[in-house]
């Protein structure tokens, strides 16, 4: 607290404080609809999710094949697919 007749030091009290952390762009989305909005730029590049549910041992052997021909768990499962369900018949 400064005294009444200090006119040079300034009031540490009365003053505006800033608010802690980033300023507000007033932009602020929620999960859901950041989710929607990711769901819906992989719609448009002509993909989309798959949610599978599947037994231990089948996911140790695609593991395995993953780590033995270097591809990731997306190609895997395209290229099985392709090859039996979408093969021409």
């Amino acid at each position: 607290m400064k005294q009444v007749d200090d006119k040079r030091t300034g009031d540490l009290l009365d003053g505006f404080k800033r608010p802690v952390g980033r300023p507000r762009t007033g932009k602020a989305r929620t999960p859901a609809e950041r989710k929607r909005d990711s769901r819906a730029r992989l719609l448009e590049s002509g993909e989309a999710f798959l949610t599978v549910r599947l037994p231990v041992e089948v996911i140790d052997g695609v593991r395995k094949f993953r780590e033995f021909k270097d591809l990731t768990n997306d190609q895997i499962i395209e290229r099985l697919l392709r090859q039996q369900l979408l093969r021409k018949r």
